[in-house]
């Protein structure tokens, strides 16, 4: 379980630093961290990144969470992941965004997010994944997010960044059960 734990800590980590040198490199919070794919080159970089990541917490979740004690909850939690790591891979493209890759991006998105969401939400403390999804809400619609787009002076366009905040909310989630995990293990 050791190993199991610290390749889940290795990806969350994966996550975190993608996020950070992002932020550091472009001085810009994204409306979403699939919108940081449009930047120069980022595109495989995302792509690689969200794949892999999500494609091990599909094994991860029902691996950790056996079905006697938690039914069918960790196989909606596994196919969230798939549809993340499926958002990812049709993320924004900074050649061309066609409206079918665009159709598969946000319902991958939205499908994914809500079923780890509500994983999260029965099986752990469903007042806390609220209060952080909440929380995360309220920040996004504070600080502004940027979207690259050529058609702009400055080179990109400002929006709320509520996406963005609710990404790093579910990250912050599933990180903390990550590390909770890997604690455990000593």
């Amino acid at each position: 379980m050791l190993v199991l734990h610290s390749v889940s800590l290795a990806a969350l980590l994966a996550v975190l630093i993608y996020v950070v040198c992002f932020i550091c490199r472009y001085r810009i919070i994204p409306q979403s961290l699939s919108v940081t794919a449009e930047y120069n080159g980022r595109y495989i970089w995302w792509q690689i990144m969200i794949c892999t990541v999500m494609g091990w917490l599909g094994y991860w979740i029902p691996t950790v969470y056996d079905f006697n004690t938690y039914g069918y909850w960790p196989i909606l939690a596994s196919v969230g992941a798939a549809g993340l790591a499926l958002a990812g891979y049709y993320s924004y493209s900074p050649d061309e965004e066609s409206k079918h890759d665009m159709m598969i991006h946000k319902i991958g998105s939205f499908s994914g997010a809500v079923l780890v969401c509500l994983f999260y939400v029965a099986c752990l403390h469903w007042w806390a994944v609220l209060f952080i999804l909440a929380i995360c809400a309220l920040l996004g619609l504070i600080v502004p997010g940027c979207r690259y787009d050529a058609h702009y002076t400055r080179g990109y366009s400002i929006s709320n960044s509520i996406v963005f905040w609710e990404e790093i909310g579910i990250i912050g989630i599933i990180g903390f059960d990550i590390v909770n995990r890997f604690i455990s293990c000593f």
